[in-house]
C-alpha cells in the first residue's frame, strides 16, 4: 500500500517501524496517565520496558516457529531488528515477564496492571494501521465493498478491521465501571472472538499451519475458552484469589 512513508537522498522513512514506534509511545502515555498512586514510577518503568523487551523476543521467536522455512533467521541481525513480528507471541512472553516480575514484588495487586490493557489496546491497534501500510497481515479476495487493491486482488482489509476493533476495546477498557479485576477476562474473551473472526477473514499464508489452522487461530480459541471459564466461575478463581 504504502510501506515507504517519505524518501530522498539520505532518509527513509518506512512505515511499519515508524506506526510501531507510534503505538509503542501512545501505549506508554496511557499506561503511565492511568497508573495508581500506590504505583511508584520506578515500578511502572521497570513493568513497561521489560514488557517491551519480552515482547520484541516473544513476538520474534513466534515467528520463527511458524514462519516456514525459517532457516537460519535467528541469528540474523536483520531479523532481530527488521520486520517479522507475531503479536501473540509478545504477547505469551510479556504475560511470563509480568508472572516473574510478580514473583518479585508480591505485594503490587494484579488489579495495578489494569492500564496495561488499554494500552495494549491502542497500541496494538496503531500497529495494525502500521500493517496495512506495509502490505502486510492481508486478507482473503473479496468483492465485498470494503475491499482494497491489495497484491493484486481487491481483499478484506482485515488490518484495518482489527485496529478499528481495537480502538473500540480500549475505549471500552478506559471507560469501563466494572470491576478491573473483570477487564483482564473481558480483554480476554473479546479480543479472543474478534481475532477469530480477522483469522477467517485473513488470507496470508506466511505464518505456517498446526493442524491446517493458522497458529494465530489456536492462540484466540484458547484466550477465549480461557476468559470465558473465569469469567463465569464464580468459585475458586485464580484472579480473583491473587491479591
Amino acid at each position: 500500500m504504502l510501506p515507504i512513508l517519505y524518501q530522498n537522498h539520505n532518509l527513509i522513512i518506512y512505515a511499519y517501524p515508524m506506526l510501531m514506534g507510534i503505538g509503542w509511545g501512545i501505549a506508554y502515555q496511557i499506561f503511565f496517565s492511568l497508573l495508581g498512586a500506590n504505583v511508584s514510577r520506578l515500578r511502572g518503568q521497570t513493568i513497561f520496558w521489560g514488557i517491551f523487551l519480552a515482547a520484541w523476543v516473544g513476538a520474534k521467536v513466534f515467528f520463527y516457529l511458524t514462519v516456514p522455512k525459517n532457516n537460519n533467521l535467528l541469528s540474523e541481525i536483520n531479523f532481530w531488528t527488521g520486520g517479522g513480528f507475531v503479536f501473540y507471541g509478545g504477547l505469551l512472553a510479556a504475560l511470563g515477564y509480568l508472572g516473574i516480575y510478580r514473583l518479585f514484588d508480591k505485594k503490587l495487586a494484579l488489579t495495578s496492571f489494569w492500564p496495561l490493557l488499554p494500552a495494549l489496546a491502542f497500541g496494538h491497534g496503531i500497529g495494525r494501521v502500521g500493517c496495512f501500510l506495509a502490505g502486510c497481515c492481508y486478507g482473503k479476495p473479496t468483492e465485498f465493498m470494503w475491499g482494497v487493491l491489495l497484491h493484486g486482488e481487491h481483499r478484506h482489509p482485515t488490518q484495518l478491521i482489527e485496529a478499528l476493533g481495537l480502538s473500540l476495546l480500549g475505549l471500552y477498557l478506559i471507560r469501563s465501571k466494572a470491576q478491573k479485576i473483570t477487564l483482564f477476562t473481558n480483554y480476554l474473551v473479546i479480543y479472543g472472538g474478534l481475532r477469530i473472526v480477522i483469522e477467517a477473514l485473513r488470507g496470508d499464508e506466511i505464518r505456517g499451519a498446526w493442524l491446517d489452522q493458522p497458529p494465530s487461530l489456536w492462540v484466540s480459541l484458547m484466550l477465549l475458552l480461557v476468559g470465558l471459564i473465569l469469567k463465569f466461575s464464580k468459585k475458586n478463581n485464580p484472579l480473583c484469589e491473587w491479591p
